[in-house]
């Protein structure tokens, strides 16, 4: 296109530069065509395509609908028991009507001394028109969360030096990596536990159950934990009710 527009000028002679050095109107629009096609043209002309960058935008961070962990909540244990084992859960295990289950949290201090550093306590209870004697509190459930794994596990044997006076002799059942001891005092069944830096003891007091006792407990252990534990892998799957 700038070639053609040469040989116009050659064509007219001195006459068209006359014309265009004079101000006329055809020359300054042929100055002005010509000056549009060379610069419409001047990016196919060139040995390589022009590259335009792309603007780019960093991704958003995505809504979360769901809890938090409890360490970005700054709490190493749920806000509440039902987190751990809820009241129709346990109404299914022990074979009772639901809605006939009620729980009671309570919120235990630090200990520094020995490292404890939140605890909670929940007790279950049978009430209702509709639960079926006896009534009355059928699981007693502690938690505890500890500085390290070391400070669980000691307190975990201080539990268990607590408890085992008058119980028989301290049954060590299989609970994936977790130490667990089984204790009986009468008809009342302990399962102390601990994992990673959590201790878990639960109180069975006498009461009628589809299963036997210690199953019963080692199934409920199994839930809690692996609701607690870092890693649920660690602790064998509970049975479904």
């Amino acid at each position: 296109m700038v070639g053609c527009a040469r040989s116009g000028m050659h064509g007219r002679g001195k006459s068209a530069q006359g014309r265009v050095g004079g101000g006329q109107p055809g020359g300054w629009r042929l100055r002005m065509v010509c000056g549009a096609v060379v610069a419409t043209t001047a990016t196919g002309c060139s040995s390589a395509p022009q590259v335009v960058p792309v603007p780019t935008f960093a991704p958003s961070a995505p809504t979360s609908t769901s809890a938090p962990p409890a360490s970005e909540t700054g709490s190493l244990l749920p806000a509440d028991c039902a987190q751990l084992l809820g009241q129709d859960e346990l109404s299914a295990l022990f074979g009772l009507p639901m809605d006939t289950v009620m729980v009671q949290m309570v919120q235990g201090t630090p200990s520094p001394s020995v490292g404890r550093l939140e605890r909670m306590t929940c007790t279950y209870t049978a009430a209702g028109v509709a639960a079926p004697p006896p009534r009355g509190v059928v699981l007693r459930m502690t938690v505890g969360a500890y500085r390290d794994t070391a400070a669980a596990h000691s307190q975990h044997e201080r539990n268990v030096a607590d408890e085992q006076p008058g119980s028989s002799s301290p049954v060590r059942p299989a609970l994936g990596a977790a130490s667990a001891t089984l204790l009986h005092r009468d008809a009342e069944n302990l399962l102390l536990t601990a994992s990673d830096a959590v201790t878990l003891d639960l109180d069975l007091p006498p009461r009628p159950a589809p299963l036997p006792p210690t199953d019963l407990l080692l199934d409920l252990a199994r839930r809690v934990l692996a609701r607690l534990a870092p890693s649920p892998s660690d602790v064998a799957a509970p049975v479904s009710p």
